[in-house]
């Protein structure tokens, strides 16, 4: 049944699902973004799709504003107004965006973490030293790094809710990082982080490690000190004198006790202490060497590593160092291992670029930071011709293929180690990237009900079960058809009301109304992730199948060649020139039919269906042997099956029923039994 072409691998894992964002040209993506002008709200009903981009988010408040305004109102309104000018000249030096303003409030976005914290320390810095109006008030700043949804210049998003439990947590003239941040932030000079653990932040499900960065004045984190000048100054001196010895020897204490627990922990331990754990599926995308033999051709290697890092970074669980970070190393000789301990990353990913006058071609390779072993390698080919239309494939091709090794490698390092809710999911995950097979939809589905005990909100999870339960109703595999439909299909709808521009999710929408022979509403759920992520490989696939059954065979070859362009290699490739084979079936074009076909079967001899449908169009060419050799196969992979239960895979579409009973004829031909 066309339920088999369900051999899911890469765009199921949750890694991939959201790799390869809509192809912004690359000049787009690497211009900085403008202060844009506010234009007039649109009512929410007629919003567009709102753009996804990653971001260094920053949110500031100004500490004791209400009170101040409860005060003097008027006294008030001018020192935030010296305030504003202050931090609106600041960002825009910083090449930053203010998105939105609310009073005593800021929202901005930056390109960089460098370039927002480097702003949000010359505010706070100014701010302390500014003497009237501009130095009466304080800022709370939190800065987070990671997606946002932008309508009309506006930031949404759960990053933006992040930065702004940061900046709640801030001291006045302070500001707060999260780890993602952080890490981005460290090796900057001229400051001192403060790290404050693990901290459990409003409304968000999972504690997060947070730093700070102390007001340049001190103030906010010294009280005590600052009620001492009001004492006598006798007094105060005997208090300070004490407050001093009392720190000092506070200090030797502290210093005595870390060099006492590296001696007896040993060096192991102590290393274990300085170097923080490095996060699950962290990566740099190091600069790419040119080998073209030509400096100015140095463009494009930095233009193909930045948008890969972007890329990269839009998969949910993923770290990725900055690209600005990145581009540090560029000309050094790097070791792997040195840049996974510099940057605090799991995965280093290098490559070169070669052009010709033809073609552009991208080899990348990635390694294992904590061992240096090598973990996989591959090289892609793109044509010169149209520049921009290759650097896209290449992004796409390059992000599907190392979201599946990142998936894999880090699930074999967990393997052993207690599983939480994001082990779990990984591990199914990793289970339905195998060859498609019964055992292994089987055995990912327990995990994934695991994950969602362990964490109901989970969205990965939900998606991850959705999907086994989808993949059993389409391909007979289990005997609760309606419950398991009717559970995938909550599922999804919890996901899409959470986030309604979920690709992954739409798809997975279109995959249960094909279930429900709901052909239409199938299509326009795969044509709305297009929308969403024209790069999206297997929506183009499934469109192309859809088109079969609405009696549209000959729009199939388009949508599978766009399918096959995104991922020349993908694991899925025998699925879709399946499809390609079949719907040329449908046309008449048998002996057409039978190179993809041959090809499906290559790819992946396991798959099924290449088998029976070379079958129909042997017989049908009169190559009798031929067909009842692959039919032969076909059976032996699927023992059983008969043209009544083909049948069953139908639509009422008048063309389709017309083109179908050319198959019904082969396959009688072939010697497929009819009951």
């Amino acid at each position: 049944m066309e339920g088999a072409f369900d051999d899911r691998r890469i765009d199921r894992c949750f890694l991939v699902q959201w790799l390869v964002p809509p192809p912004v040209r690359s000049r787009e993506r690497r211009g900085r973004r403008a202060v844009s002008a506010r234009t007039k709200r649109s009512p929410a009903a007629e919003w567009p799709v709102p753009e996804r981009r990653l971001a260094a988010i920053f949110a500031a408040d100004i500490a004791g504003y209400s009170k101040a305004m409860h005060a003097d109102e008027s006294g008030a309104m001018r020192a935030l107004q010296a305030t504003r000018r202050i931090v609106d000249r600041l960002v825009s030096a910083r090449r930053g965006r203010i998105a939105n303003t609310a009073g005593d409030s800021v929202l901005a976005e930056f390109a960089s973490v460098a370039d927002a914290v480097h702003c949000a320390t010359a505010i706070q810095r100014m701010l302390a030293e500014a003497e009237g109006d501009a130095g009466r008030f304080r800022l709370r700043i939190g800065i987070h790094v990671g997606e946002v949804m932008v309508h009309e210049g506006d930031l949404f998003g759960d990053g933006v809710n992040i930065a702004a439990r940061l900046q709640a947590m801030a001291e006045p003239g302070a500001l707060r990082l999260s780890e993602a941040a952080y890490r981005h932030a460290r090796g900057l000079p001229d400051l001192r982080f403060v790290d404050h653990g693990l901290q459990r932040l409003k409304n968000i499900a999972r504690p997060m490690r947070v730093y700070a960065v102390p007001p340049p004045d001190g103030r906010a984190l010294r009280p005590a000190l600052g009620a001492v000048a009001a004492l006598p100054i006798v007094a105060s001196r005997i208090i300070t004198s004490r407050i001093v010895t009392l720190a000092l020897l506070t200090l030797a204490l502290a210093a005595g006790l870390a060099l006492g627990w590296s001696r007896l922990a040993g060096p192991e331990r102590a290393e274990e202490i300085r170097e923080p754990a490095r996060p699950r599926l962290s990566l740099v995308v190091l600069p790419l060497v040119n080998q073209s033999g030509d400096a100015d051709q140095d463009y494009l290697a930095e233009q193909l590593a930045e948008d890969l890092s972007a890329d990269l970074a839009r998969a949910p669980g993923t770290f990725v160092i900055a690209h600005g970070t990145a581009q540090s190393y560029k000309g050094r000789p790097v070791e792997p291992r040195a840049v996974g301990r510099e940057l605090g990353v799991r995965y280093v990913v290098q490559g070169s670029l070669r052009q010709s006058a033809e073609q552009v071609r991208f080899a990348v390779h990635l390694t294992d930071a904590e061992t240096g072993a090598a973990l996989w390698a591959d090289r892609y080919d793109g044509a010169r011709g149209d520049l921009a239309a290759a650097q896209d494939a290449l992004v796409a091709q390059v992000g599907r293929a190392l979201g599946v090794r990142l998936l894999e490698a880090e699930t074999q390092a967990r393997a052993g180690h207690p599983a939480d809710a994001v082990d779990l999911v990984m591990r199914g995950q990793a289970l339905l990237n195998r060859p498609f097979a019964r055992e292994n939809h089987a055995g990912a589905r327990p995990l994934f009900e695991r994950a969602l005990a362990l964490d109901p909100a989970n969205t990965h999870a939900r998606l991850g079960l959705a999907e086994v339960l989808v993949d059993g109703v389409l391909n007979g595999w289990t005997t609760e058809r309606a419950g398991d439909l009717d559970a995938a299909e909550r599922a999804v709808a919890a996901v899409l009301r959470g986030d309604p521009t979920h690709p992954f999710a739409h798809y997975l929408r279109g995959e249960t109304l094909r279930a429900r022979a709901r052909y239409a509403e199938a299509l326009a759920a795969f044509e709305r992730v297009l929308a969403l992520n024209p790069s999206f490989a297997r929506a183009h696939a499934y469109r192309g199948l859809i088109h079969i059954f609405l009696g549209r065979a000959e729009e199939t070859e388009a949508d599978i060649a766009a399918a096959i362009r995104l991922s020349p290699k993908d694991p899925l490739l025998g699925a879709w020139l399946a499809r390609d084979g079949l719907a040329k079936l449908h046309l008449g074009r048998d002996e057409a039919a039978i190179d993809p076909l041959r090809r499906a079967a290559a790819v992946n001899p396991l798959f099924d269906f290449p088998h029976l449908y070379l079958a129909c169009a042997f017989a049908r060419l009169g190559r009798d042997a031929e067909a009842r050799a692959s039919l032969a196969e076909f059976l032996r992979l699927r023992p059983g099956y008969t043209i009544a239960r083909y049948r069953s895979l139908t639509s009422t579409e008048p063309t389709f029923l017309a083109q179908r009973e050319r198959l019904y004829d082969g396959l009688r031909r072939a010697g497929l039994p009819e009951r």
